[in-house]
């Protein structure tokens, strides 16, 4: 499998031309260590483009684009480790929220209850019922649960809880980073059932997938057997709602909303 091949199955044509121009910077950068970089190595290589005075958020693009280069040589038995999966900047982007921006409850409503994935041509026949049934429960998880979209990739079979109805999110402190506090969501009904469908149904098509061991406790696969992008989120929702709805933005609405019904 090429390193092209393994991106496409993920990403836009648009976002391959940018991962594969940063993945060739990023070897010609490091030369023969480039297979073989540590976590140091990574960081280096991050203060070598921060001397560049490249914009945040183009840092923060070239550092995914480095992860994606290395879930592949993993994917194709390569490296057994990845040296910077858990590294994340503190490079500040302007995120302010602007109410008047921000979806209304109904919208979200809507959205959730009319929402179908957009057919994905990078994708195998598998898209058409297993991935539009994890997209749809990705998609209330974040309008009705107000999750992000890190914490929603990140979910383990075990944050499921079926009798009880809950999802648990597990905290999770990063240096120099203000840490996610861990809780326990409760799930709507009409939630449930399609959760149950997709751990009995739906999620057992893509585990069959040969994976690293440490994929197979991950709820939320995608249609390689490996877990979910970050990345995904943005793309799923920019496909099939022609990009007027983001991840970033929805959570912000449900939480501006949850903020609001409490001082209210």
């Amino acid at each position: 499998m090429t390193i092209e091949t393994f991106i496409k199955a993920s990403y836009s044509s648009r976002s391959i031309k940018r991962i594969m121009y940063v993945i060739k910077e990023f070897k010609a950068q490091m030369g023969d260590k480039a297979d073989t970089a540590s976590y140091s190595d990574i960081v280096d290589h991050i203060g070598y483009l921060r001397s560049r005075k490249l914009h945040p958020k183009s840092l923060i693009n070239h550092l995914q684009s480095i992860k994606v280069y290395f879930r592949y040589l993993i994917a194709i038995g390569k490296r057994s480790d990845h040296p910077c999966e858990t590294l994340y900047l503190k490079d500040q982007i302007n995120r302010a929220i602007h109410v008047e921006d921000l979806y209304t409850k109904e919208e979200l409503n809507e959205l959730y209850n009319t929402f179908e994935s957009a057919p994905d041509k990078r994708s195998w026949a598998v898209k058409s019922e297993v991935a539009k049934a994890r997209d749809k429960i990705i998609l209330g998880l974040l309008i009705y649960q107000g999750l992000t979209t890190k914490e929603i990739t990140g979910l383990k079979l075990s944050d499921i809880d079926m009798q009880e109805c809950t999802v648990r999110i597990r905290e999770e402190k990063l240096p120099g980073r203000r840490s996610n506090k861990g809780r326990i969501l409760t799930l709507k009904p009409k939630q449930i059932l399609l959760i149950h469908d997709y751990l009995k149904v739906h999620r057992k098509v893509l585990w069959k997938i040969p994976k690293p061991a440490n994929e197979q406790t991950i709820l939320y696969l995608n249609e390689h057997g490996l877990q979910l992008w970050n990345s995904y989120l943005n793309r799923m929702l920019r496909e099939a709602t022609d990009d007027k709805y983001k991840p970033l933005k929805i959570r912000q609405s449900v939480t501006c909303s949850k903020k609001t019904t409490t001082s209210g």
